[in-house]
């Protein structure tokens, strides 16, 4: 009878104890940070790090709420803290050590694989920053597409210098839209070495993969008016065959136009400007004259091609087809009349 009596405001209640204790968790989770922020707000709060250098500890709370954590606590990610100034606060733990792989285990998993994690020991902060970390579209943050070639120069500064000056660099600091950043070429958190065969860098991978990305694209090449007949023609030429066959030796993309520096043919630093051509090509064959570069590089040959020698190449090519069928079809003909011939002969008569 008591439950009937009172079951009317119970339910009620309860509805408002859960909201209060919710409330009360996000206070205790600000209270978290305004316990933190009460001492690195301080714009003058410092420490010396193993080498000596004087590093701020101070964070902004503006900033940090602007940015993607600015809804979590501190506590979140410094879950603990070892420095004895912590300690007299009673604080003390065992591991100051941010773990981002708590939260982003995809992006830490493909990290651990990567050239970075393995041989440098670069961590989350080098790239994404601390305290302030801005989402990927965010024309400010760090890891936006056309801020990257700052962020990775500040451990790659000359191939950041080499790549800020090519075709691809001078398109995208422009703000043109599809053009080719370092983690195009690269990846993003599984980066791996050159060496490896997996990377997209790798020798096999570049003309296969890398490049025909943009390159082979209808839509970028539509967008940027330039024609995919330099895939088409590279595969087709001597070095794109013995390529495709596994000579890893043979000559790719990267081979006459460049890693970083690639830049258009008319630029007279480029690789493969006219006036370069002989020394780029020399490259892998020695004692190559003035000559051996003239001749048009990325020509298929085509009976609708735009010069004479593409047509003239193109009609030899049907040329040859129709003999090669001719002669097989005619010469496996021939062999299959005469096979029929001698076996009706050997079969015995009535």
């Amino acid at each position: 009878m008591m439950w009937r009596k009172h079951k009317t405001w119970v339910v009620p209640l309860g509805i408002l104890s859960l909201l209060f204790l919710y409330g009360m968790m996000g206070e205790m989770a600000w209270g978290d940070n305004s316990k933190c922020l009460s001492c690195h707000r301080d714009e003058t709060l410092a420490k010396k790090d193993a080498r000596g250098n004087k590093v701020s500890l101070f964070v902004s709370e503006e900033e940090f709420k602007k940015g993607v954590h600015g809804q979590i606590s501190c506590t979140d990610c410094h879950t603990r803290i070892l420095d004895e100034s912590h300690a007299g606060k009673g604080v003390k733990e065992a591991d100051r050590r941010v773990d981002c792989g708590a939260c982003h285990e995809g992006s830490e998993r493909l990290f651990k694989t990567s050239v970075h994690s393995i041989k440098a020991e670069i961590a989350c902060k080098e790239c994404h920053g601390y305290h302030y970390i801005k989402p990927l579209t965010d024309l400010r943050s760090t890891t936006y597409r056309t801020n990257l070639v700052q962020t990775c120069g500040t451990c790659h500064p000359e191939e950041s210098k080499q790549f800020g000056d090519s075709i691809h660099g001078v398109a995208l600091s422009r703000g043109r839209p599809n053009q080719p950043t370092c983690t195009t070429c690269h990846g993003t958190h599984a980066i791996l070495a050159k060496s490896d065969p997996q990377s997209p860098v790798h020798e096999r991978k570049i003309a296969m993969t890398t490049c025909p990305q943009c390159h082979a694209a209808e839509q970028i090449t539509r967008e940027y008016r330039f024609t995919t007949q330099p895939v088409k023609s590279y595969y087709d030429s001597f070095h794109g065959l013995s390529y495709r066959g596994g000579d890893t030796f043979s000559a790719n993309c990267a081979s006459c136009h460049g890693v970083h520096e690639i830049r258009s043919s008319s630029d007279p630093k480029s690789m493969i400007h006219k006036d370069n051509l002989q020394k780029t090509c020399g490259n892998c064959h020695p004692g190559a004259s003035e000559n051996f570069a003239k001749g048009k590089i990325h020509s298929v040959a085509s009976i609708r091609g735009v010069e004479f020698g593409e047509r003239a190449v193109g009609w030899v090519r049907i040329v040859y087809i129709i003999l090669i069928v001719a002669v097989i079809g005619g010469l496996s003909f021939y062999n299959f009349t005469d096979w029929l011939r001698k076996t009706i002969e050997r079969r015995p008569k009535d």
